[in-house]
């Protein structure tokens, strides 16, 4: 599990279940409480040298933007969803190439207006469209963090179209192997070798698994 040096938070987040629920998670972890998780000014100041320690913090936010923005590779809609960035540390990663020093892991507490966002156009679309929610983090590291994944699959699973999409490089599928999900939920998993992990892939941890599921 991951064990923070630091939460940056905003006061906000006390207005909501999740937010709630982190901070008495980390009950224990220094807190500063924060303006706007978009712009950190003691974050953005730091020398690029302190990178690998920022990764290291966590912030927890509401997120504001709710802008679709269309795909057509792999989803018909690029959704911005319950987090951004990410703890690891790969050499090749989108996220560091775009937003430099902001792609350390952000948290959205407001969960059930972005899903609602996401029902809302699906069901107002006369097709099947497919909404890629992973692209701003990995899903399944925030996952062992928020519980969000496992939630969002529970209530995805009711609707009746539609398809929601994300990629994984972590192995922490546990939660998620045996939650009904009415066959509208479709992850995409990078394989690579030790070698290329350890090269590469850095802070790319994995956590051992207690037990399998073949579901």
């Amino acid at each position: 599990m991951f064990n923070p040096d630091c939460i940056y938070y905003e006061k906000e987040i006390e207005n909501y279940y999740l937010g709630k629920e982190l901070l008495q998670k980390y009950s224990n972890v220094p807190k500063v409480v924060i303006d706007n998780h978009n712009n950190i000014e003691i974050m953005r100041k730091k020398e690029n040298s302190e990178f690998p320690k920022m990764k290291r913090n966590l912030i927890i936010g509401v997120r504001k933007t709710h802008k679709f923005v269309e795909n057509h590779k792999v989803s018909d809609y690029l959704v911005p969803y319950t987090s951004s960035g990410c703890i690891a540390m790969c050499m090749y990663c989108y996220l560091v190439c775009n937003y430099n020093k902001c792609a350390y892991l952000r948290i959205f507490v407001n969960r059930e207006k972005m899903l609602e966002k996401i029902i809302k156009v699906n069901n107002q679309s006369d097709k099947e469209l497919t909404f890629e929610i992973g692209s701003n983090s990995d899903l399944i590291l925030e996952n062992t963090i928020t519980g969000n994944l496992d939630w969002t699959i529970k209530e995805f699973s009711k609707v009746n179209k539609g398809y929601l999409t994300f990629p994984t490089k972590f192995d922490m599928v546990d939660s998620i192997c045996n939650i009904e999900h009415n066959e509208r939920i479709i992850i995409r998993m990078s394989v690579n070798p030790e070698e290329i992990i350890n090269k590469i892939e850095f802070r790319n941890f994995k956590i051992k698994r207690k037990s399998t599921s073949n579901k």
